[in-house]
């Protein structure tokens, strides 16, 4: 085998390497064709390479699941396995629709809203809310923090030091008020209590009166969210603070 050919066969093995349609072994395997270590050379780089990569490193967390399933995926596949079992077999008055005669649209329908159920009651043992809580608040003082400090600098000598920025300085970026929206849909009361957290920080940092803050958040959720604008109006308005609260 000449230069050229080796150098065609070196070519087509990365090239189906990296497609996945030849693993390491097989490429290894054809240096005696080629007589060449650089197959094996090119090969080994690839595979470091794609252990590192976005698709190897989920490999290697999900490697022993039986469904290849990530650690935390797991988890939550056994849990809500348990309890469709307990749903479906472990009670008498379900048990009893797997008989033939049970076996229509809307019995399947109200097991299926049963199953349903029992893993939207779930979901804050799927999620950390107090964990999310912090992280949430965090997020969303460092947007406010950085869009002050903007409006700060586009306004120099003009502005006061010693005043305190405007309800519109208080930005969030789409991606901060998209997870606070989905807070607020999924978790209200826990929501709740950190823009109440939100607000208090805000007034320390920035005297920002609370009344501000929450209209700087409803606007950032007007823009990003999914809460319909009902919705969004009866949740703020529990929030509004008292007449005599900064």
């Amino acid at each position: 085998m000449d230069d050229a050919d080796a150098d065609l066969l070196v070519a087509d093995l990365v090239h189906h390497a990296v497609g996945g349609d030849v693993d390491a072994e097989q490429a290894r395997a054809a240096e005696g064709a080629v007589g060449t270590g650089i197959v094996g050379e090119v090969v080994d780089d690839w595979v470091e390479a794609r252990k590192r990569s976005y698709t190897g490193v989920g490999d290697a967390m999900s490697a022993g699941d039986r469904d290849a399933l990530s650690p935390g995926a797991a988890e939550v596949r056994d849990r809500f396995a348990a309890d469709f079992q307990h749903a479906l077999h472990d009670r008498p008055d379900v048990r009893k629709r797997w008989a033939l005669r049970y076996r229509n649209k809307e019995s399947v329908a109200q097991i299926a809203g049963e199953l349903a159920w029992s893993v939207a009651a779930g979901l804050d043992q799927i999620v950390p809310t107090e964990h999310l809580e912090r992280t949430v608040r965090a997020a969303v003082l460092h947007d406010f923090a950085e869009t002050v400090e903007m409006f700060a600098d586009s306004e120099g000598d003009d502005k006061d030091a010693e005043s305190s920025p405007e309800s519109w300085h208080l930005n969030l970026t789409p991606s901060v008020g998209k997870m606070l929206d989905w807070y607020i849909r999924c978790f209200p009361g826990e929501a709740y209590a950190t823009i109440g957290e939100i607000q208090r920080q805000a007034h320390t940092t920035w005297k920002m009166p609370a009344a501000d803050t929450l209209s700087a958040l409803r606007s950032a959720l007007s823009l990003d969210g999914e809460l319909t604008e009902q919705q969004r109006e009866m949740y703020f308005a529990l929030l509004e603070p008292h007449k005599d609260t900064d």
